[in-house]
Order: C-alpha cells, then structure tokens, then sequence
C-alpha cells in the first residue's frame, strides 16, 4: 500500500501533459450531485483535522503511511554505515594494510551510491514537514494547497479538475491546475485517502457537501476520529496507532506476523515527524479563513474518543460499536434526505 503513496512526494507528478481518457472518464464535477452506493451518503475517512463552518482542513495523502518507507530505508542505511564502519577500522589498524589514505578515500566514496538509494527517499520524511495539508474554503469558495515542492497556492474551487489517479491498484482523489485550452495540466495536487473507487466517490460527496450543501451539522457528525497534526507534532504512541490500524479482527493474525516491521516503522515516523515542521499558513490564508465567534460548526481532535486503541484494534464492545454505527447511518440518512429534496432521487 505503501507504494501506491509514493506518487505526489517521492515520484513527482507528471506535468506539462494532456489529460488521460481516464481522468476525464472518472472526473468529478463541482455542483453535482455524485451518488454513491450502500447506505453512506459521505465519508471523511479519518483525514479532517478540522471542521466548521468556514473552513474543512485534511491530511494529505501521504500522512497514513508516513514512515512506512522510510524505515526499510533507515535500517539499510544503518545496516551499511555498520559494515562501512567495520571495514574502516579493518583498514586503519590492519599492519598488512598497505593502501594509505587513497584507500580510505576510496572506501567512503564507495558510500555516495547509498545516499542516493536510501539517504535521499528518508528526508523526503524527515526534515521536511509533518504533513502537508489541503484546506477547503467554505465561505470564499476557494482551496488553499500546501504543496510538497514548497510553498501555499489559493485556487478558486470552481476552477480545479478534480479526478482520480490510479496507484498501482488503488486509487486517489487529485487536483488539476489546467492551462486555458483546458487540457493541459500544469500543476497536481492530492489529498486525503487512497483506496477504492467507491470509497473515493463517497469520500469526494463529504468534499463537494461541505463546499457547496446546506448540511454542515450532519456532517459533522459523521466525523469520529481527527488527526490530532494541528499545531503540534504527532505523538509516538498516535503514529503507531495509525500504522497498524484495523479495519476487523481478522486482521490480529497477520498484523501480529508484521508487528516487528510496524514498530520500525513507527520509530522512523516519529522521527520523521520530530524532526520535521509544522505547516504554517500565510496569514492571508488564516485572514480568509477566519472562523465567526461561537461558530456551531467546530470538529478537531480534541473530540477524539479516549478509547482510541479499541478501535485501532478493532475491539470495541458491541454497545459502542452500534451506537457509533447509528449515529453514521442517522447523519447520512439526513443528508441524504437534503440532497434528494435538491436534486431529486
């Protein structure tokens, strides 16, 4: 899964280029309703870190699987430096040695071929930012974009080609900056969730809901769980919880045979994220932003439930696990309901 995230940061997107028959096949559509199967109208999947009536702000797409590559990477680095450091000291007091300093010269440049493989994809995770994220501007119609490659764009929302992109075998939602013939693609951006394409369609109805519907407080409601990434770093018992997150217990087996990769994995995110930034917007996108006093509308992290492992785990009683369905399916129920009275069935 890992490998479908690389897109956007460690492979950059293609630019310059025309639209694919299947970008404009699976496009979606500002001010259309787009509907979806089974009784979820939307879905946020675990990307707001924010919400209310002014603005909706979401993790990018590559924030779940954050340090996922880069500690196969660390531990190979480690791995090298080691054999590098004790074929160092075998030269420098071996009494056969005989090479001099060119020998050693030698023998660390043989170590440049290891930055490049495994040195340079790590600080794509680490020294760079915690996340990088997208916010939806409710009010002004506009989307503001922290890009990976540096710095802030504000996009008017209308004026963004939204599609999918295929990664390997699953799917995200991207952004197209469009040149005036409306084909060529000038600049890509992605956000929130990569998985299956009935699950992005869901997905951009909470996007497109939030922008343009008369729905806000059930939406809220369908939120549960928040990445606690506002303005502080993630912690490390929070990034290990996001990595071995279950989705039912038939998973316990095969997480349990991963755990060890899990847990190298979580030291290089924390890491990564201990050693990165934290995304500051430019005060023009905080000012267009700006939240009303006593906004009814307000969802962060501090909802989050304190029993966070149950559900990381899959293991949530069976009273909690149906109240927390029934509070989905009744907030989906109503605007699926707002939505018919618009658009019709």
């Amino acid at each position: 899964m890992a490998i479908s995230h690389t897109l956007g940061l460690y492979i950059p997107f293609k630019l310059n280029r025309h639209l694919t028959k299947e970008e404009k096949q699976s496009c979606f559509v500002q001010g259309k309703r787009r509907k979806g199967s089974g009784e979820a109208a939307v879905l946020d999947l675990d990307t707001v870190i924010r919400m209310n009536s002014s603005y909706l702000e979401i993790v990018d797409k590559f924030y779940p699987v954050k340090g996922v590559i880069a500690g196969p990477m660390m531990c190979m680095v480690l791995f090298i430096l080691g054999l590098f450091g004790g074929l160092l000291c075998d030269v420098l007091y071996s009494h056969d040695y005989k090479g001099g300093y060119w020998g050693v010269v030698i023998l660390s440049a043989s170590l440049i071929p290891t930055w490049f493989i495994f040195c340079r994809p790590i600080l794509k995770d680490w020294f760079s930012k915690t996340h990088y994220p997208v916010r939806f501007n409710r009010k002004k119609k506009l989307v503001h974009i922290y890009q990976v490659k540096g710095g802030v764009i504000t996009l008017p929302w209308n004026d963004i080609y939204f599609t999918t992109s295929k990664q390997k075998v699953t799917y995200c939602i991207v952004g197209h900056v469009l040149a005036e013939d409306k084909e060529t693609v000038l600049n890509t951006f992605s956000f929130g969730h990569v998985g299956n394409k009935t699950d992005l369609s869901r997905y951009w109805e909470f996007i497109r809901c939030y922008m343009e519907e008369d729905c806000l407080a059930e939406m809220a409601e369908t939120v549960l769980y928040c990445p606690p990434v506002e303005k502080h770093r993630e912690g490390y018992i929070t990034g290990l919880q996001t990595l071995i997150k279950m989705d039912s217990r038939l998973e316990w087996i095969p997480n349990l045979l991963l755990l060890p990769l899990s847990l190298v994995e979580s030291i290089a995110r924390y890491i990564g994220m201990q050693t990165s930034k934290i995304p500051q917007w430019p005060q023009e996108v905080i000012d267009a932003c700006a939240v009303e006093p006593n906004d009814p509308i307000n969802v962060g992290a501090e909802n989050n439930s304190p029993h966070r492992w149950r559900t990381v785990l899959a293991n949530e009683s069976r009273e909690v696990y149906d109240a927390k369905y029934q509070r989905l399916a009744s907030a989906n129920q109503k605007i699926k309901a707002k939505l018919d009275a618009r658009y019709g069935e």
